[in-house]
């Protein structure tokens, strides 16, 4: 039987900064782009450009946070300090075969450094708008417990769905 289970929204969301349950004061967390490095190839029997891939390869990716209100942990958060960053979300869905809802673990795990700290503005009644920028060049995403992504630039891997596409090339450069 056809599962009528919908993904519908991100119950919640929680963030741990080194480890810790410190970032209780951030409102979002904007994950970074995965996005591929691309050469230009064009030739004999091309007809045209093409914009190829570089397998295993991707562009700067950043990570930024955004938080109500200063705090003395996250008011220390710039300098280029390394940084290891987890976020678990509840993904809500409805299975309208069952009538009941469902919930999904999604989780986030990155390693980067800080790259900047925007410290935000102060006014009465009002939040700071503080913002954190992180350079992420490790991130792993993981659903239900399976493992779905997880690069590393540092460690030249890139597995996508249990697939190391890095291991090929590896190979060939005698790592």
């Amino acid at each position: 039987m056809a599962t009528n289970k919908v993904p519908e929204v991100i119950n919640d969301v929680r963030i741990y900064l080194n480890g810790s349950d410190t970032a209780v004061a951030a409102t979002k967390i904007e994950l970074p782009e995965i996005k591929t490095l691309t050469a230009d190839v064009t030739g004999i029997g091309l007809a045209g450009k093409v914009e190829a891939p570089i397998q295993g390869h991707f562009d700067s990716m950043e990570c930024t946070i955004s938080w109500n209100v200063p705090t003395k942990d996250n008011s220390q958060l710039f300098g280029g300090e390394a940084i290891s960053l987890e976020a678990y979300a509840d993904v809500q869905a409805f299975d309208g075969g069952e009538s009941k809802y469902i919930h999904d673990q999604f989780r986030v795990a990155m390693r980067g450094r800080i790259k900047s700290h925007k410290v935000g503005s102060l006014e009465p009644g009002s939040t700071a708008d503080a913002e954190t920028v992180i350079e992420v060049h490790y991130i792993k995403e993981e659903m239900a417990g399976k493992v779905l992504a997880e690069v590393d630039k540092y460690g030249y891997k890139c597995i996508i769905n249990g697939n190391d596409i890095m291991a090929p090339i590896r190979a060939n450069l005698g790592l």
